[in-house]
């Protein structure tokens, strides 16, 4: 087992030093002055260009091929080949030959070793290796009355060499326990794709087996989430611009947002969970590109009708397609309608995110009206000269009715005076403005709620870093929300987002209803988050611990303080 594993760390190793070696030895190989031979050259023929033409067109012939690597009789210094195939032909020789991304034929002689990166090494009928001949994701074939002078090394190929054929050195065969697998598949992918720059190539078979079923994915996602694809073809349409700016900074923050997560230890816990929602947005705003890109053709040869949406879909499917197959130009467009779909997704939940917040008043925001105390009646007043003259009723006459008649007991006929002051107002007892209707707010979405989940869990991840992890760190998120919920109604994210937790019931949140809402939270968690995916849906915005403990979270306008409330 340590030879079998000895020898395979040295074939990769030789694999390695050899694609490298050649080029560099012939980079520090002495070369003759060029220039100097040239000048030297052509001054002879123009001295005897008249006496012999043919000569000094000869000469320059042979200044042509040595300024390209080789002379006229075949000698190379090196061949170094990327993304096609190579052959020494019969009769010439090179220093050493390198193939990236492609197959070799070696039909001459190679002084140093011949290497073979994504593709097989052919050792012809006649043909000389001086040193080693290496061949990576490839198979080495040596041909009666062949001889390679060093190592045969295959890594992840087979080494064939037929009777006839002469190898000097070991021959290895290192398949890392892939058995009998063939690595065409990779050479064709290297050669067609890779090394020209595009995502599909007619040659590769396999390529268009994967191109067909994300093609599947798409069409499922273009028929099941209708409104979340238009509302990001709608920004695509409105910010062509802004989009693909906003798609280039989601990109780059993403990898932050990983790390600082990553660095609280818990935060591990949510990364795939992000990333899965990551993932499904790029691919919402791909589709939604591809249906923008099929709008606008549909428009300028349909004669300004609308086509279907899917229609729509399927023409943006063949334009992407073709321009997949494009050197250069398919590996910008996949580059670019990646970016330009994620911005569009991501502009979209903005947008979807500020519609579910409250419309803004003239005014200042501020919660329902207060109640207002009902201010008592002004009593009457009195005339001093003619107190009760404002009893008597108009149109009666006021002598019909005496006013204040003599008394004849006493057989006086004197008026008592009447103070002018008004009598002291009746004491109103003081009346308590009823509580202000928190369910009457509306209720909070989906986004709002997963945003406010966000910061909590940034938070709570810090606090549980520092007490060591788990378990400790569940006992600090149970804390921390239960208490939030119980002291205020809220927590901190829901404090940013302005979000409140209430009772159906109108009962303010106790410790307990608390305390059963983490715990079935954890359940919500547990069941791989369905319980907070339950909130797009349902039609009260509620997730299943918010039925399991009977709140609702709501939305309080801006500008309300929830320490107050």
């Amino acid at each position: 087992m340590k030879t079998l594993l000895k020898n395979r760390w040295l074939a990769l190793w030789l694999a390695v030093s050899l694609v490298g070696a050649p080029a560099l030895r012939a980079q520090d190989d002495p070369a003759p002055d060029s220039n100097a031979v040239t000048q030297a050259e052509a001054a002879d023929a123009s001295t005897n260009a008249v006496a012999d033409p043919t000569e000094a067109q000869a000469k320059l012939d042979k200044e042509s091929s040595a300024s390209i690597g080789h002379s006229s009789d075949g000698n190379r210094n090196a061949m170094v080949v990327f993304g096609r195939n190579a052959e020494l032909k019969p009769g010439e020789t090179a220093e050493a030959v390198v193939v990236i991304g492609g197959s070799a034929v070696i039909r001459g002689k190679v002084r140093d070793a011949a290497v073979v990166v994504g593709g097989n090494l052919q050792v012809g009928e006649g043909a000389e290796i001086g040193d080693a001949a290496v061949a990576v994701m490839g198979s080495i074939d040596v041909r009666p009355g062949a001889e390679v002078k060093g190592e045969a090394v295959a890594v992840g190929g087979k080494v064939n060499v037929e009777p006839g054929g002469k190898v000097g050195g070991q021959t290895q065969e290192v398949d890392f326990g892939l058995g009998a697998l063939k690595f065409n598949w990779l050479e064709k992918w290297l050669t067609h794709c890779v090394f020209k720059l595009r995502p599909l190539a007619p040659q590769v078979g396999w390529v268009w087996a994967v191109w067909g079923v994300f093609f599947l994915l798409y069409l499922f996602i273009a028929a099941i989430f209708q409104r979340p694809v238009n509302a990001c073809v709608e920004e695509l349409h409105r910010r062509p611009a802004t989009t693909f700016l906003l798609g280039l900074l989601t990109k780059l923050l993403l990898p932050v947002v990983f790390l600082l997560l990553a660095i609280t230890g818990v935060g591990l816990l949510v990364i795939p969970f992000l990333f899965a929602g990551f993932v499904l947005a790029a691919m919402v705003g791909k589709v939604a590109l591809l249906q923008a890109l099929g709008q606008v053709i549909s428009a300028k040869f349909g004669k300004g009708q609308p086509a279907a949406a899917l229609v729509n879909f399927l023409i943006g499917v063949c334009l992407i397609t073709v321009l997949y197959m494009v050197p250069v130009v398919g590996l910008l467009t996949f580059a670019i309608t990646a970016l330009w779909g994620l911005g569009a997704a991501t502009a979209a939940a903005f947008v979807g995110f500020k519609r579910e917040l409250p419309e803004k008043p003239s005014g200042s925001s501020a919660p329902p009206p207060s109640y207002t105390a009902p201010v008592p009646p002004t009593p009457p007043t009195f005339s001093p000269e003619y107190p009760l003259a404002s009893a008597v009723p108009e149109g009666v006459a006021a002598a019909s009715t005496p006013v204040n008649p003599p008394d004849a007991a006493f057989g006086s006929t004197t008026v008592p005076p009447v103070s002018s002051s008004p009598p002291p107002a009746m004491p109103v007892p003081p009346i308590k403005p009823p509580a202000v209707d928190l369910l009457a707010y509306p209720k909070a979405s989906f986004w709002e709620r997963m945003g406010a989940a966000f910061l909590d869990t940034v938070l709570v991840s810090i606090l549980g870093g520092i007490v060591g992890g788990p378990p400790m760190f569940f006992l600090v998120a149970l804390a921390y929300f239960a208490g939030m919920w119980a002291w205020q109604g809220t927590t901190i994210g829901g404090i940013v987002i302005g979000l409140k937790v209430v009772r159906y019931d109108g009962h303010a949140v106790s410790f307990t209803v608390a305390l059963v809402r983490g715990l079935a939270a954890a359940f919500s968690i547990i069941v791989l988050f369905l319980g907070f995916l339950w909130i797009a849906w349902d039609a009260e915005k509620q997730g299943w611990h918010d039925k399991i403990a009977g709140t609702v979270v709501v939305r309080l306008p801006k500008g309300t303080p929830l320490v107050c409330i």
